[in-house]
C-alpha cells in the first residue's frame, strides 16, 4: 500500500552531499563567528585563535565519542586513530566546551565570549542537518509519515537487513525526519535566545540556556530516532524499571547539569552582570596557544582530519600567525628579526602537520589547486634632488628609503596540457616606508646617514592577476603574467615634494604588471618582468634574467640575472630567485634577493601552499 505522506529524498549515491553541508556548516560557522567577534570589539587576533580552537576540539571531539573501545585503546597505547568516520555533535559540544572554556581564560575573554558563539552555532547545526537529511544518517523509526530514501543508503540496508522490505525495493519504509527535527529545534532555540537578546544577560547564561533546551530536545528526539542511525549509546539500558537508550541516560544528568548552571548564573542578585570586557592581544600568548594546536594536530597525524578539516584548521591558525607577523611588523620597536621568526616559522609548522600531500604528477592529468601564500618584502635605497635656478644659490636634498612590508596571496592554480590558462589570483599588502630627509652641500660628496627628519608612509597593496602558460609542461614553452596594483606602492622623492607643496596626500595609484618567458622551462629560459607581486612595492623593480627548472618540468626553478629600481648612484642590482618545492609535502619556498653590496637591495620570501581541490580527469 503506497504511503501519500511519505517524500521520497534523491539518492546520495555518487553524490557528496554530507561533505558539502558539512564544509558549508564550518564554513557558516566562522563567518559569522567573525562577524559577531567583530560586532562586540574582540580584538581579531586573539579571537580567531578562539574560535579556531573550538572548532578544533569539536572536530575531535565529534571522532573520539564515537570509536570504540578497542579504537581508543589503540590510540591511547600506540597513537593510531580511530579508523572509522563515525561522528557525533555530542563529543564536539563535549570538546568545543572546554576548549572555550579553556582558551576563555587564556586570552583573557569574559564569561559573554561564550555566549558568542550561540547564534552561529544554531545556524551551522541546521545546515549540517540538512546534508544529514540528505545522507540518510542519523534517520527515525518506521512511520506512516516521513522520509523515504533509495537504494544502498543506511535505512534502505538497515530495513533489508531486518526483513522489513525486500532487496529489490524500489526505496525504503517512510521514516521519521529526526534530521529535520534537530535542526528545526536548534533554529528554535536560536530563535528563542535571538527574542531575548536585549534583557541584560549574565556572561555564559546564554550559553548555558541554550545547551540545556537542546540537550532536553536530543533526549526527547531520542524516543523517534533509530537505533542503527545512532552512533553513540543505541543500546537500551533498564534503570529503575525504565528503558532508555543509554545516550538518553547521559543526556539527563547533563540536562540537569547545564540547567542548574544556567540558574545560578541568571537568579536575582543585588548587583547588576557584569559587562563584557574585550581583552588586549597578547602575542606571547597567542603563540603558544597555536605551538599547542599544532602538537595536538602532530600527536594525531594526519589521518585525523579529511581534507575539508585540514582546510578549516590551517585557514584559521594560518590567519593568526599572519595577523601576529603583520601586527609585530607594524610595532618597529618590536618587530626584529627575531620576534618575526616565530610566527612565521609556526606558520611553517602549520603547512606542515595539517598536510595532505597532493597527488602524483600524471602529465595527461588536469591538476588543481588552491595555493595560499604568505611572506614579506624589506628594502632600501637612496634617491637625491637639486633645485638650481638663475641664481648661485642652490639646494641639494637626499632621500633615504627604508621599506618592509608583508601580505598574502590567494590563487586559483591549474595544471592542464590542453589549456594555456594557468592561475588566476590576488596578492593583499600591507606595510610602511620611512623616508630620512638630509639637506646635502650642493659641492660635496653624497653623504648617508644621521637625515635632518624622517617622514613615515604606509604602504598597502591590492594585486589582482592571472598567468597563462603554453604548452604547460611541454618543451619549447612560453608563459606570461599580467595584472594590476591599486593602493599606495611607495613613495619617490618626487612624491613627497609634490605632497609638500599641494598640502594634500597622494591619490591612489594604479599601475601595471607584466612578466614573460621563453624557452625550455626544464633546461633554460629567458625572462623579462616588472612590478612582479611584492616587487611593485617600496621601490617598483624592472628585471631581466635567465633560469633554469634544474631538470624539473613543474616544480623548482632558478632564475638570476639584473634587476633596475631607482637608486643614487646606479639603478642597477644583481639578483637571484627561486622555488624549492619541498619533497611532496605540497610546499613552495619563493626566496628573492637583489642588491648592489651596496646600500640598495629588495629582499623577499614567500611560503606557499598548493591545496589538491580534487582528482584530475
Amino acid at each position: 500500500m503506497p504511503h501519500f505522506s511519505a517524500f521520497l529524498l534523491p539518492s546520495p549515491v555518487g553524490h557528496h552531499y554530507y561533505t558539502t553541508f558539512y564544509v558549508l556548516a564550518f564554513l557558516l560557522n566562522q563567518a559569522l563567528l567573525l562577524w559577531v567577534g567583530y560586532r562586540r570589539g574582540y580584538p581579531l587576533r586573539s579571537w580567531l585563535l578562539l574560535t579556531t580552537g573550538v572548532t578544533l576540539a569539536f572536530i575531535v571531539g565529534t571522532k573520539l565519542i564515537a570509536a570504540p573501545g578497542t579504537d581508543w585503546a589503540a590510540l591511547w597505547q600506540h597513537g593510531q586513530w580511530p579508523a572509522g568516520t563515525a561522528r557525533s555533535v555530542l563529543g564536539g559540544a563535549i570538546g568545543g566546551a572546554l576548549a572555550g572554556l579553556a582558551l576563555r581564560r587564556w586570552l583573557g575573554y569574559s564569561w559573554h565570549a561564550l555566549d558568542a558563539f550561540c547564534l552561529p552555532m544554531a545556524a551551522a547545526y541546521a545546515v549540517q542537518c540538512v546534508g544529514c537529511l540528505l545522507t540518510g544518517c542519523c534517520f527515525g523509526h518506521v512511520a506512516d509519515w516521513g522520509v523515504q530514501y533509495a537504494p544502498d543508503t543506511l535505512p534502505y540496508l538497515a530495513q533489508v537487513q531486518r526483513g522489513l522490505i525486500p532487496a529489490t525495493a524500489a526505496h525504503s519504509l517512510p521514516v521519521l525526519p529526526t534530521q529535520a527535527l534537530s535542526g528545526l529545534l536548534v533554529l528554535g532555540v536560536g530563535g528563542l535566545l535571538w527574542a531575548l537578546r536585549h534583557r541584560p544577560w549574565p556572561g555564559g547564561s546564554w550559553r548555558l540556556l541554550q545547551v540545556a533546551l537542546l540537550l532536553l530536545g536530543r533526549f526527547l528526539i531520542e524516543f523517534g530516532r533509530d537505533p542503527a542511525g545512532e552512533q553513540v549509546g543505541a543500546g537500551l539500558t533498564t534503570l529503575g524499571g525504565v528503558a532508555l537508550k543509554q545516550v538518553q541516560w547521559t543526556l539527563l544528568p547533563l540536562l540537569l547539569l547545564f540547567g542548574w548552571g544556567w540558574w545560578r548564573r541568571t537568579r536575582p542578585r543585588t548587583t547588576a552582570p557584569a559587562a563584557d570586557v574585550v581583552p588586549a592581544n597578547h602575542s606571547l600568548r597567542i603563540l603558544l596557544g597555536v605551538a599547542a594546536m599544532l602538537a595536538l594536530t602532530a600527536l594525531l597525524g594526519p589521518a585525523a582530519f579529511t581534507l575539508p578539516e585540514v582546510l578549516v584548521i590551517k585557514a584559521g591558525l594560518t590567519v593568526v600567525l599572519l595577523t601576529e607577523a603583520v601586527a609585530l611588523l607594524r610595532s618597529r620597536a618590536e618587530a626584529g628579526p627575531h620576534r618575526l621568526s616565530l610566527p612565521l616559522g609556526l606558520a611553517s609548522v602549520v603547512l606542515l602537520f595539517t598536510n595532505q600531500a597532493p597527488a602524483p604528477a600524471d602529465s595527461a592529468t588536469v591538476r588543481r589547486y588552491l595555493t595560499l601564500g604568505v611572506g614579506g618584502v624589506g628594502g632600501a635605497y637612496d634617491q637625491q634632488h637639486t633645485e638650481s635656478g638663475c641664481s648661485v644659490n642652490s639646494s641639494r636634498t637626499a632621500y633615504y628609503h627604508r621599506y618592509r612590508v608583508a601580505g598574502g596571496t590567494v590563487e586559483y592554480t591549474v595544471q592542464n596540457p590542453r589549456r594555456a590558462f594557468r592561475a588566476l589570483g590576488v596578492g593583499v599588502w600591507r606595510g610602511s616606508e620611512d623616508i630620512g630627509i638630509r639637506q646635502l652641500d650642493p659641492n660635496g660628496p653624497f653623504v648617508t646617514g644621521n637625515p635632518d627628519y624622517v617622514l613615515h608612509r604606509r604602504l598597502w597593496d591590492i594585486n589582482p592577476y592571472l598567468e597563462y602558460r603554453y604548452p604547460d609542461g611541454g618543451d619549447w614553452g612560453i608563459g606570461f603574467r599580467t595584472g594590476l596594483h591599486i593602493g599606495q606602492l611607495g613613495y619617490s622623492d618626487n612624491a613627497i615634494r609634490r605632497e609638500a607643496s599641494s598640502g594634500r596626500s597622494r591619490p591612489l595609484q594604479v599601475l601595471p604588471e607584466a612578466s614573460l618567458w621563453t624557452g625550455v622551462r626544464r633546461v633554460a629560459y629567458l625572462q623579462m618582468d616588472f612590478g612582479t607581486g611584492p616587487l611593485a612595492l617600496g621601490n617598483y623593480m624592472y628585471r631581466l634574467g635567465v633560469g633554469s627548472g634544474l631538470g624539473a618540468t613543474d616544480g623548482g626553478h632558478l632564475l638570476a640575472g639584473l634587476a633596475f629600481a631607482s637608486h643614487y648612484p646606479q639603478p642597477v642590482m644583481g639578483f637571484v630567485s627561486g622555488q624549492l618545492r619541498l619533497g611532496r609535502t605540497g610546499l613552495l619556498l619563493e626566496p628573492y634577493a637583489a642588491t648592489d653590496f651596496g646600500r640598495h637591495y629588495q629582499l623577499n620570501g614567500q611560503l606557499r601552499y598548493a591545496l589538491p581541490l580534487g582528482g584530475g580527469r
